[in-house]
């Protein structure tokens, strides 16, 4: 059986490099068992949220952490945001449209907690 493959949205990579608990123990497993894509729309919606004040990171580079602990760096292609343009859902956070496209356009299932995107029932992406 093939290792599912996921791209992680953008809270739940935060979440798991600050080991915080709102992760859980079932997400945990998911990621350490499970070939992990971290976009670079990720890395950039993290450092202008800290850049306001709103998001502590861990001192370092942020890809070269990631890229330690074994995820792959997906970067924003041409094709990523032209699958934007025809992305069928109303949600309207341009960083969540940018992950939903990716992961449809990559064949990766996205990972999220977040409520709008999970209420969209797309067939690609999971509740982590």
């Amino acid at each position: 059986m093939a290792v599912k493959r996921y791209l992680l949205d953008t809270h739940l990579i935060y979440w798991w490099m600050t080991a915080d608990a709102r992760l859980g123990k079932a997400t945990r497993r998911i990621i350490a068992k499970s070939d992990i894509v971290v976009s670079t729309a990720s890395i950039w919606e993290m450092v202008l949220k800290s850049a306001k004040g709103k998001l502590p990171l861990p001192q370092g580079a942020i890809t070269e952490q990631l890229q330690a602990q074994g995820f792959v760096l997906l970067p924003i292609l041409p094709r990523h945001i032209e699958a934007v343009r025809s992305l069928m859902c109303a949600h309207q956070d341009p960083f969540d449209r940018l992950l939903i496209a990716q992961a449809q356009d990559e064949k990766l299932t996205l990972l999220t907690r977040d409520a709008p995107i999970l209420e969209l029932g797309l067939a690609d992406v999971a509740k982590g």
